[in-house]
């Protein structure tokens, strides 16, 4: 594991392990966040709690921010576990559920939801589970608390008489699995109000109450399965903002103004409300906040900006010969405003038109689920959208003519709260498309399988995959789908650094006929894992995936001439060299791709592996005979593919020298010392067939160095050693000059080279040693006559 530290701590991994494959850079993971709420016109000090968390390059919201991240000493930042971040949103930024994730130089985390809140934000008390350790609240606020299994969170809190206040828990619809029960009790424990599931609020719960009498009271919160833990957060506001219960149309035309009529449990009716819907292209969920009065807080409520054109139910039209007319394509706007109550809807279509109706209610946060089902005028049906978590209407229209559209509630259901937009377009409807995750990651440079996956729902053709937010520059493989999935390979272009990200749209191309369609893909799949009870998900998650820029794929192997020369002979016209593969990940062992660049005019390069291609590739070079003498820089190109990564690998600075058909090269051990000898190796470079035995000599060496007059090199040998010798009066110093002279006959003609000049020197011998002096010994007995005499 390699640490360094870039601004913030920062950590970047490429292990290699057991010798089988690179692990690039982890990207990071998002656990929770705290508060669970940014403020608009404020800076919250934000902690986001996970994994692999260091070097963060930029978190990510669906809100207008200004976030900087702050630098941590303490050891859980330091493990890239948590990271502080300051987050600024603007003034006007909405009241709403949001999204974020943050950006590495690892890649991008998964998404976590929020919410934007003018509440204050308190966290909640570790040990409040009692009657009298009830935690207590200066309201208005919102309280940031967990539930724990068989626990009861309990706050209290003094209101005036006559006070009303809304309570409302934000749990599943910010992702957790918390199913809540809220309790408002007076202060001795005595139950007033009770409520579970909300409706239009999925599994979270909200009401709102007049308190006759001034004092203290209790709210508690727990899960109604007495479950909890991680996971089981929530944020519990209370203030006397009003809790929007309806909104009446659901949404209208993007870019223009449009007047809602809202619906709320804490008054009888609110003054209509006007706002200007954002100009956007497509379809999306719009937040909007409305008040009581300035310090208690803010209610909100979601709409759908859609550019199509725009019609309102008009009353009565119970009956199929009341039926409103409406415009198709277009989108209609609705409300089931008693229990069994029906709508219909009367427009005109030609044969061989396509109607895609798509229903959204609890997205809206409207309770019903709908009934669909297309009629003739005279009341026969001729279509009905399967039941399913979301109503479509899929029909090719059979004759030109005027259609009924039925409208009804599944449960006979219906009450002013039962609104209903309905999307009705003119387009291929065929299949639909998501990728199997949310989030990926691709080495910078690299590529990045994505898993794509076709409901087919009538096309069976095959579909063209494309995508959009990657800029040029980027290629795709395997991007036809014929069945029901395919594992598209999207390689990024290298102008993308590492550490960004980008929110990419995959795009489905079909042709039914004469015509061409194209379907974007949608990620409410995975999205419904990862939410499981979430009903309504900010909309660039759902019709996007975020693709992070990681560290680049870490290099798996590497090429090398020896010597960095090649040689091409005149008068034989081909020659063989080998460029060695360096494995470095030893479990790549796939065949690497070779071209050879900037060979002479007429030199034409063959590859063929050596032993598989494991270690060598052998190149054998084919020109001209009669080609001059000269040298080329040339340079190779390998590549390889391994763990779907493609690695393009240069080598520069290869000589290919053109030369006679011999090549003689001398080599020195070392410096010569004057008065002794060593053995020089002499090497050669035979081409052509039949080698003939070479004669060799020394030439041009400094005085003083002496060699053999001449060696004969045998035709099965290419290398022979001699020996050199240094005059004891040689002259010490270096030399430049020295070279060897070699002859021999190639297809009957007379060659002779000469090797480049090697540079050695001669030394001084070393002075000698001179002896210690000893103590004189009395011999035991008189000296021989063999015996040296002093």
């Amino acid at each position: 594991m390699i640490r360094c530290v870039v601004l913030c701590v920062v950590l970047i991994v490429v292990t290699l392990v057991s010798g089988a494959t690179f692990l690039q850079a982890a990207p990071p993971q998002l656990a929770r966040v705290s508060p669970l709420a940014v403020a608009p016109g404020k800076t919250v000090d934000f902690a986001l709690h996970g994994k692999h968390l260091l070097q963060p390059q930029r978190m990510w919201t669906t809100f207008a921010a200004r976030t900087e991240f702050a630098v941590a000493e303490d050891e859980s930042s330091k493990k890239g576990e948590k990271l502080f971040c300051h987050v600024t949103v603007p003034r006007d930024e909405q009241v709403g559920i949001c999204a974020v994730r943050v950006v590495t130089m690892g890649g991008v985390s998964n998404p976590i939801l929020l919410m934007v809140d003018d509440l204050r934000s308190v966290s909640e008390a570790t040990d409040n589970h009692s009657l009298d350790k009830a935690q207590l609240l200066d309201l208005p606020l919102a309280v940031d608390g967990q539930c724990d299994s068989v626990k009861v969170d309990m706050f209290r809190f003094f209101v005036s008489a006559g006070q009303r206040l809304s309570f409302e828990v934000v749990a599943q619809r910010i992702g957790s699995q918390l199913d809540s029960v809220l309790r408002l009790m007076t202060a001795d424990g005595k139950e007033i109000v009770r409520v579970d599931d909300t409706q239009g609020t999925g599994g979270d719960s909200r009401f709102s109450h007049t308190f006759e009498t001034e004092g203290e009271y209790l709210i508690s919160i727990e899960d109604i399965r007495h479950l909890g833990g991680t996971g089981f957060h929530y944020r519990l506001r209370i203030g006397e903002f009003p809790l929007i219960t309806a909104v009446y149309p659901a949404g209208g035309k993007c870019g223009e103004i449009s007047s809602f009529q809202l619906l709320s449990s804490t008054t009888d009716q609110l003054t209509p409300l006007h706002v200007a819907l954002p100009k956007v292209f497509g379809s999306s969920l719009v937040s909007f906040g409305v008040k009581n009065n300035p310090r208690g807080g803010t209610g909100w409520f979601q709409v759908e900006s859609n550019p199509g054109s725009q019609s309102l139910e008009q009353e009565p039209n119970d009956e199929l010969q009341e039926a409103t007319e409406v415009v198709f394509p277009g989108v209609i706007n609705g409300r089931l405003e008693k229990p069994g109550d029906r709508d219909h809807f009367r427009f005109q279509a030609t044969k061989g038109q396509r109607l895609h109706c798509v229903a959204r209610t609890r997205e809206l946060g409207s309770p019903c689920d709908l009934y669909l089902s297309l009629h003739k005028t005279d009341g026969s049906r001729i279509a009905l959208a399967p039941q399913a978590r979301r109503t479509v209407l899929n029909i090719l229209i059979p004759a030109d003519g005027e259609y009924v559209l039925r409208v009804e509630d599944l449960l006979s259901g219906g009450s002013p709260e039962h609104i209903y937009r309905l999307d009705m377009k003119d387009a291929f409807s065929g299949f639909e498309l998501h990728a199997e995750k949310n989030e990926y990651v691709a080495p910078q440079g690299g590529t990045v399988v994505v898993k794509v996956l076709a409901k087919r729902t009538g096309f069976t053709g095959p579909l063209e995959l494309a995508v959009e937010g990657l800029g040029p520059g980027v290629s795709l493989e395997n991007k036809k789908l014929e069945g029901a999935e395919t594992l598209l390979k999207i390689t990024l272009p290298t102008e993308l650094p590492q550490g960004v990200m980008r929110l990419v749209k995959i795009i489905g191309k079909a042709k039914e006929g004469d015509h061409f369609f194209t379907v974007a893909a949608n990620q409410r799949e995975p999205l419904r894992v990862l939410f499981p009870s979430t009903n309504s998900l900010p909309t660039p998650l759902v019709e996007t995936i975020a693709l992070g820029v990681g560290p680049p794929f870490a290099s798996y192997f590497e090429l090398a001439v020896p010597g960095n020369k090649a040689y091409f002979p005149q008068l034989v016209g081909t020659s063989t060299f080998d460029i060695e593969i360096k494995r470095i990940n030893e479990a790549f062992k796939a065949e690497v791709a070779l071209v050879v660049n900037g060979l002479p005019e007429g030199v034409t390069a063959e590859i063929a592996p050596v032993e598989k291609g494991l270690k060598a590739y052998r190149v054998t070079l084919k020109g001209p005979p009669e080609i001059g003498v000269g040298s080329f820089p040339i340079s190779i190109v390998g590549t390889g593919k391994f763990q779907e990564q493609t690695k393009v690998v240069p080598l520069e600075n290869v000589t290919l020298q053109i030369t006679k058909p011999l090549v003689v090269q001398l080599t020195l051990p070392g410096p010569l010392v004057a008065g002794s000898s060593q053995e020089a190796v002499i090497t050669l470079h035979r081409f052509g067939a039949e080698p003939q035995p070479v004669r060799v000599h020394v030439s041009d060496g400094p005085a003083g160095l002496s060699a053999p007059i001449f060696v004969t090199i045998p035709s099965d040998a290419n290398q022979a050693k001699i020996r050199l010798a240094a005059a004891a009066d040689a002259l010490p110093g270096k030399f430049e000059n020295l070279t060897v002279v070699a002859s021999t006959t190639v297809q009957g003609q007379n060659i002779v080279v000469q090797s480049e000049p090697v540079s050695g020197e001669i030394q001084t011998p070393p002075p000698a040693e001179t002896p210690a002096e000893t103590p004189a010994k009395t011999p035991d007995k008189p000296p021989t006559e063999e015996s040296p005499s002093e």
